[in-house]
């Protein structure tokens, strides 16, 4: 074996082969075409499945991309409406000088139909009592303190259908109670008067549980006749609850009842 391969190596260098191996080669081709016919796709594909990984991992890393972008985005937006919340929040404080507001945050909310509720991070330790009126960074009602304690206050919004102030129609003379509906909404109830849509509701003042004059809400609808003796109004709140993230609780007004309770 290793004398004919010895020989073929010779034969291969002076060239005693070439008429062989060009009959081989003629006789091969036809079969190497087909090979190649058939291949020649099944390598395109590997190919492209070879680009369309390369595709697929841009794509994904482009959506990583994407994501953090709109990440970043949301917490810009975040914090600019933190900041427009503090900067309203500073202008009310040094506006009441009469007043003294602590400013807190809210940490946690319960919401169910019958319950709208809040807690922030301000308690006793800062001065907050049960009872106290607690404010929006505009300065519109949110509701009262129900539970205190040193580092943190409960807080039930006005649209809890436990919920009642006494309120009035800005400019008619007309008066009720504002109450909390199941679905977040607000009612005044036994109204009586000229109320249109557009007018502004405010805290009465009566049965010293709030100060008077407190924004609540605008007349959304009014419904009944003439004939009715109460008049069905619904109140668009001002704030809208479900979003803020800062309040002022007003720890110089002391609410009737505790002044009862001392």
């Amino acid at each position: 074996m290793i004398g004919l391969a010895f020989l073929l190596a010779i034969m291969g260098q002076t060239g005693l082969l070439d008429p062989f191996q060009g009959l081989f080669l003629r006789a091969t081709a036809p079969v190497e075409n087909v090979l190649t016919a058939v291949f020649r796709p099944v390598a395109s594909v590997l190919s492209d499945f070879d680009e369309l990984g390369t595709l697929q991992d841009e794509n994904d890393r482009l959506r990583l991309e994407n994501e953090d972008l709109r990440n970043q985005i949301a917490g810009l937006q975040q914090d600019a409406q933190r900041v427009k919340e503090l900067e309203s929040l500073l202008q009310i404080t040094e506006g009441g000088a009469d007043e003294t507001r602590v400013v807190a945050n809210i940490v946690h909310r319960a919401s169910t139909p019958f319950q709208q509720e809040v807690s922030i991070d301000r308690g006793s330790s800062a001065g907050i009592q049960v009872g106290m009126v607690v404010l929006s960074s505009q300065g519109s009602l949110m509701g009262t303190v129900t539970k205190v304690t040193s580092e943190t206050s409960f807080v039930r919004l006005i649209t809890d259908t436990r919920s009642k102030v006494r309120a009035e129609v800005a400019g008619t003379g007309a008066d009720g109670i504002v109450k909390g509906t199941p679905d977040r909404g607000l009612i005044l109830e036994l109204a009586q008067g000229d109320i249109k849509v557009g007018d502004a509701v405010v805290t009465a003042g009566l049965g010293g549980n709030y100060p008077k004059g407190i924004p609540i809400g605008i007349v959304s609808e009014v419904s009944g006749t003439s004939q009715d003796l109460y008049k069905k109004v619904t109140i668009q709140p001002l704030v809208r609850l479900g979003t803020a993230t800062t309040v002022l609780v007003n720890i110089s007004f002391i609410p009737e009842r505790l002044i009862l309770e001392d």
